[in-house]
């Protein structure tokens, strides 16, 4: 059972102090209905609370994740000192950003409200498009400075290894994809040699928290490292693509690639290989659907990476 599926057990007033008190904070309130953008599914429980006269967002992880979570945290904050706009968890009175309270492990961070975009009408937005590439502009130049010590994120060795749990577990899903997955393995060996720099990893539209005309944070940085200069332009692409027929051609998308053009980070050689890491991406929520048993979006990701395919490469013979 995922921690999201989990009934919630809110924390006593008694420990959400002795929380709090680890970021020489007086707990005023919980919220628990307060809604919270992200997924569920990357903590055990989740909660907005109020403390030091401010709101915040209150978060208990899987001890297995701690070491990820401190890394990734340390990133975002150097981020964030550098004018990003993130969602940057606290550093408690001991420097850490993870405080051990009642044998369980806390992550502290201003809470952004935001305002959720309309799920029909992203794809039309064609100031959300600027603001996503001056986002991964912003983020290109911030995270220069800062030292990763990862292995750069091998997409074609992920996509090989997902391709071959497909063969031996979910045959019937294998065999309609077949055409595409040669596609995706034959066109991701031109890419290679392409430049690396670091990524958010998932900055899809839902991963940001929106106000009025730009964005207030980034969330959700777990896939955050070393990628691929296509990465994250990529993903945003196939992400708003799904939301209509019409999506990849509409304002968001066109004014997203007209601003990545602007500020240098889409040149005429990446250009060529964009489709290749849209399509080859798609893997990854692929996977995801099924792992989760989700026949409905495994058909949909099915119909829609053949329709990516087509669309991007239909004349090629081969495919």
């Amino acid at each position: 059972m995922p921690p999201s599926s989990k009934p919630a057990m809110h924390p006593s007033s008694e420990l959400l102090r002795d929380i709090l008190n680890c970021w020489d904070l007086t707990f005023e309130a919980i919220h628990p209905r307060i809604a919270i953008h992200g997924s569920p599914e990357r903590c055990l429980y989740r909660v907005v609370v109020d403390a030091g006269g401010s709101r915040h967002f209150l978060e208990e992880l899987d001890s297995r994740t701690v070491p990820r979570k401190k890394l990734i945290a340390a990133r975002i904050a150097h981020l964030a000192a550098r004018a990003l706009p993130v969602a940057a968890p606290l550093a408690g009175l001991d420097g850490g950003f993870v405080q051990r309270v009642g044998n369980r492990n806390w992550q502290l961070t201003p809470f952004l409200e935001g305002i959720e975009p309309d799920a029909g009408s992203l794809w039309r937005d064609a100031w959300r498009g600027e603001a996503l590439a001056l986002f991964l502009r912003d983020l290109r130049q911030a995270s220069q400075d800062m030292a990763v010590d990862e292995d750069v994120f091998n997409l074609h060795g992920y996509v090989r290894k997902i391709i071959n749990d497909a063969r031996r577990l979910h045959p019937n899903v294998c065999a309609k994809l077949a055409p595409v997955f040669s596609l995706i393995e034959r066109k991701l060996e031109s890419c290679a040699n392409l430049p690396v720099a670091f990524c958010h990893g998932d900055p899809h539209p839902r991963n940001m928290i929106w106000g009025t005309d730009r964005i207030l944070g980034a969330i959700d940085w777990e896939f955050c490292g070393p990628k691929c200069v296509l990465h994250d332009m990529a993903l945003i692409l196939g992400c708003v693509g799904s939301e209509d027929e019409d999506a990849l051609s509409g304002p968001f998308i066109t004014a997203f690639l007209e601003t990545l053009r602007d500020c240098g980070l889409l040149d005429s050689t990446l250009k060529t290989h964009l489709p290749t890491w849209t399509l080859a991406l798609r893997v990854a929520w692929l996977a995801e659907w099924l792992r989760r048993g989700d026949t409905e979006m495994t058909q949909f990701e099915v119909f829609y990476m053949t329709t990516l395919a087509n669309r991007f490469f239909g004349r090629d013979k081969a495919f």
